[in-house]
């Protein structure tokens, strides 16, 4: 499930409400939230067992396939979609260690994440922008301004893609790929319908000022990757995909994959 879902029921909606950014970083053992952040996380597990095991699987599928295309494909131009709130290491954190000549833009338009912002400003390596990942135009002229776009650049899209309707999340994806160049990677993760991941979406279907999820099967998937090379070992469970000491097996929610456009 995404960093950025709307409140539950069991979470509070006035001035205490839970911040549904800061309960993703709950779920995903980071320290930016609170006590009713963490009870709230604890509340949801109940209800979809395996939910907060899902959210640090995500995180860590991120760091590999990140990892994997700053020292293995080359990769020195990052593009964080939905970012959330920072979780150490991040995008930059990685990548630096392998290409110090990186760059890194991370997007997201949460106003509890633009206040943690600075984590993410480390010029000139990393930068944020506070904008809506379907703005694409917005997005692709700050981009235009930080990358070199006759080299590949890696879009990462770590479960936020669930939020948008097929319609949407195809025309994100489509027109941010149209703008890049061969070689470039699409990182994918994403929930499926299993039943747990169906409760947790109901769960925050009901709940006032909902930002629904919608859980995707593998077929639907493969298609954001349609006319793509999708890298070995494939779309996967996301602790299949080339894991590391770091990884932890769980139940089988998300998939996740990363395809590059073909020379």
């Amino acid at each position: 499930m995404s960093e950025s879902l709307a409140r539950t029921p069991e979470q509070p909606s006035a001035d205490g409400e839970v911040s549904s950014a800061r309960f993703w970083n709950a779920a995903q053992g980071g320290k930016d939230n609170y006590e009713r952040d963490r009870a709230a996380v604890e509340a949801v597990e109940k209800i979809a067992p395996g939910i907060t095991a899902d959210a640090r699987s995500a995180r860590q599928f991120l760091r590999r396939t990140v990892r994997w295309a700053a020292a293995e494909a080359g990769v020195a131009q990052y593009l964080d979609l939905g970012a959330g709130l920072p979780l150490e290491p991040d995008i930059h954190q990685i990548v630096r260690r392998y290409r110090p000549d990186a760059r890194v833009l991370y997007v997201d338009n949460d106003p509890v994440v633009l206040a943690h912002q600075s984590a993410y400003q480390d010029p000139p390596l990393s930068s944020y922008i506070d904008a809506d990942m379907r703005d694409t135009d917005v997005i692709m002229n700050h981009v235009a301004d930080r990358f070199d776009l006759t080299e590949p650049v890696m879009l990462t899209f770590s479960s936020v893609l669930g939020h948008f309707s097929d319609e949407e999340a195809h025309g994100v994806v489509g027109r941010l790929l149209a703008h890049l160049a061969p070689g470039s990677c699409l990182m994918l993760s994403h929930d499926i319908p299993t039943p747990s991941i169906i409760a947790a979406c109901e769960v925050y279907s009901s709940a006032p000022g909902a930002l629904p999820y919608q859980p995707r099967t593998i077929e639907q998937l493969l298609r954001f990757f349609e006319g793509m090379d999708i890298v070995d070992p494939g779309l996967v469970p996301l602790f299949e995909w080339r894991p590391d000491e770091e990884t932890e097996i769980t139940e089988i929610m998300g998939y996740g994959a990363i395809g590059r456009i073909r020379a």
